[in-house]
């Protein structure tokens, strides 16, 4: 069985699962070929094992989602700027409907076939970027009923749909880990943006970047 959260919530659906192959780092065992073959560097040089296990742990998956959470929520933000220049509720409506298939066509299986732990991650770097819950995002994108049977379903396998991002507490690992990629100071997974709409949002994100760091100097 397969997980798939956040993005495929809205596109797909999904289902529960997630197994341990009984590695050091607690790697799920459909994530572990991943591990082992694309996101191999692993720093061991601290004096508290528990910390270290956790914090390479971290790393993998964050180096391993990273690339996705950048795509999407670049397409996310994208969709929400042209919702804001919508007026009409029916064309909103039928919007949405069109940032789905986008969504769909960008990502395709790849996120479907996302371990539970590897989609948690991916959620948890959305809301990073974007401020918005997959709660939030399936409401938006799927309606406030599937919303509701979803945060329920993922309830019984002990996630939170509706849960925050807290950068100063339990995802303290999460935040420095990122803050790592984006100063260049470690390497992650890369994946390349298959669509003309998800390049397009990806350049938008990076000319807004550049304008306002000019507003900063």
């Amino acid at each position: 069985m397969r997980f798939s959260i956040v993005l495929f919530l809205l596109i797909n659906g999904f289902v529960f699962y997630s197994q341990n192959s009984g590695n050091s780092l607690d790697i799920d065992e459909k994530d572990f070929e991943l591990y082992k073959n694309f996101l191999p560097d692993i720093e061991i040089n601290a004096s508290n094992a528990e910390y270290v296990r956790k914090w390479n742990r971290t790393k993998f998956y964050v180096k391993s989602v990273y690339d996705y959470s950048v795509i999407s929520s670049a397409m996310l933000s994208a969709f929400e700027d042209t919702l804001s220049t919508i007026s009409k509720q029916r064309d909103k409506n039928k919007y949405l409907k069109k940032a789905n298939k986008m969504l769909k066509k960008e990502f395709g299986e790849e996120i479907k076939d996302m371990s539970i732990t590897r989609g948690t991650y991916l959620m948890k770097l959305i809301y990073r970027n974007t401020g918005l819950t997959a709660y939030d995002i399936i409401k938006k994108y799927r309606g406030s009923g599937t919303a509701f049977w979803f945060q329920a379903l993922c309830t019984i396998s002990g996630q939170d749909l509706k849960k925050e991002y807290d950068p100063d507490n339990e995802d303290f690992l999460i935040n420095k880990a990122v803050r790592l990629i984006e100063s260049g100071d470690m390497t992650y997974f890369k994946r390349v943006p298959l669509t003309k709409e998800a390049r397009k949002a990806l350049e938008k994100k990076r000319k807004k970047a550049r304008r306002e760091k000019k507003k900063k100097k």
